[in-house]
């Protein structure tokens, strides 16, 4: 059973970076039938199982032209959080933790006083967007003229963080990643 769920993570994996994935749910079907297992009923590998796979394909496969997208993404993100800066964002997602495909969003978080006035910010730069409320009443700006998939995460004031970012970047700690090309 070990042995299908590593499998599985493994192919549920390939095909996330392969396909650009953002649903691992579909990735993780695809992987059964794939592998020729039941979709129901097989041992179904956690998001941290897959991540890792993840970070081992691109170790094997990503070479410089992943390297390259990962920081075309990073320096994108540090581009809109410069813009936003009054707002303290911070960079979370598998941009930040050194892991992103080329079809990862850019995930930026934001706890402004007033929620309205990044929406007002990104109208005044010109930046397209669409806003959408999340289960839990945040505020999410799908920026939709971007070189990269970005979504801008608006909290309110005292409400915690998403705890399955476990990487949260300031921009004064992505542009030393960038400055000093890391990876992670």
């Amino acid at each position: 059973m070990a042995f299908d769920r590593e499998t599985l993570a493994s192919v549920a994996a390939r095909i996330i970076v392969e396909s650009e994935l953002t649903d691992w749910a579909l990735a993780r079907r695809k992987a059964a039938a794939e592998l020729g297992l039941p979709a129901h009923g097989a041992p179904l590998p956690s998001d941290d199982e897959i991540i890792a796979e993840i970070k081992t394909h691109h170790a094997l496969f990503g070479g410089a032209e992943w390297t390259e997208q990962l920081r075309a993404q990073r320096e994108f993100a540090l581009e809109a959080m410069v813009e936003l800066n009054r707002f303290n964002p911070v960079l979370v997602g598998p941009v930040a933790e050194g892991w992103a495909h080329a079809g990862s969003e850019i995930r930026i978080e934001l706890k402004p006083e007033n929620p309205k006035e990044v929406e007002y910010a990104l109208i005044e730069l010109g930046v397209e967007f669409e806003p959408t409320l999340a289960k839990d009443g945040t505020v999410l700006l799908e920026v939709t003229d971007g070189d990269w998939p970005m979504r801008i995460v608006v909290r309110e004031r005292g409400r915690p963080s998403d705890p399955r970012f476990r990487v949260r970047l300031s921009g004064a700690q992505l542009q030393q990643l960038l400055r000093e090309n890391t990876i992670e």
